[in-house]
């Protein structure tokens, strides 16, 4: 049987850590995604205002004590690419490139960098116009097209799957030496005459004039171009908007809006640190939203498990 988190949190800064710890420390069961190196406390190179530390500390350093923290209440790790958040299912399904997660509860705690998404080349120009990131939302569109998927994990397969109904050819391209997705959907894919999957192949360009025409893909080093009338992206290139820009308010600078306890216009879910809107970001404001965060899923789960 699948496991159902309590909590899943996607972003392993001071925000994430803190909730993840709180929550591990009360018995839920967590899981942190995150992306190794990523976000400006693990780039701080010297902090001298943060409290306890009162000689100079790297930012690594206060991540580490506070991982191993968490490691100590039970907390898992995994090191991936957040992709989205199914929030009709229940419990809710959140997405990486390396497979999907079960959650009663989450906290989205992302940092500011994510604001800026960095996009393919192309990818921005053909929004709308070739490149989506959900084949299940538009695969009815792609009737008799070629179509590429770019990324990785059960995800990428599932939506292959799903484009086979339509499509009349699907590429996948697989930065690493393998799909990693089930067997069965791995199988599936393998024995339909309509899919191939490429490996070591990953995205460089898309190009076209007024709709997506090409891409370029480098293999094994080299590059080649695929023609393409739709791209499928599992990159963790979207931005913040374009992530939870349909479950949570954003300002108009993009970051999240929230009231004293973190949470958004989705049951269950919770942002913050850096992603929210807020005068001051320091790594002590990213501590105070990962506490709050923190504790209001305690409270969440506690109150739901005795109806």
């Amino acid at each position: 049987m699948k496991k159902i988190y309590d909590l899943v949190v996607v972003g392993g800064g001071p925000a994430g850590l803190t909730s993840a710890i709180y929550a591990g420390r009360s018995n839920l069961s967590v899981l942190v995604i995150e992306k190794e190196g990523v976000g400006s406390l693990a780039m701080a190179h010297s902090i001298e205002n943060y409290p306890g530390f009162p000689e100079d500390v790297s930012g690594k350093e206060i991540l580490a004590q506070m991982r191993k923290q968490a490691e100590k209440f039970g907390v898992e790790f995994l090191n991936g690419t957040f992709l989205g958040i199914d929030i009709y299912s229940d419990p809710k399904i959140v997405k990486t490139d390396k497979e999907n997660f079960e959650a009663r509860t989450i906290v989205l705690a992302l940092g500011a960098g994510k604001n800026a998404g960095k996009k393919l080349p192309g990818e921005k120009e053909f929004l709308g116009a070739g490149v989506s990131y959900c084949a299940t939302c538009d695969g009815a569109f792609t009737r008799n097209m070629t179509v590429s998927l770019f990324g990785q994990g059960e995800e990428v397969a599932e939506e292959a799957l799903f484009l086979t109904r339509f499509s009349k050819e699907i590429n996948i391209f697989v930065k690493d030496s393998e799909l990693k997705c089930s067997e069965e959907s791995l199988k599936l894919l393998q024995e339909n005459e309509k899919v191939k999957i490429y490996l070591n192949a990953e995205a460089k360009e898309l190009k076209g004039n007024e709709y997506l025409e090409n891409a370029i893909v480098t293999i094994d080093g080299e590059d080649k171009e695929f023609p393409t009338q739709y791209a499928f992206l599992y990159l963790g290139t979207k931005n913040l908007t374009e992530l939870i820009g349909e479950f949570v308010a954003l300002d108009k600078t993009g970051f999240a809006e929230t009231d004293d306890t973190m949470k958004t216009k989705v049951d269950g879910i919770f942002v913050a640190g850096d992603m929210v809107a807020k005068k001051v970001r320091q790594v002590t404001t990213a501590v105070n939203d990962g506490t709050i965060a923190g504790m209001e899923v305690i409270k969440y789960i506690l109150k739901n498990k005795k109806k």
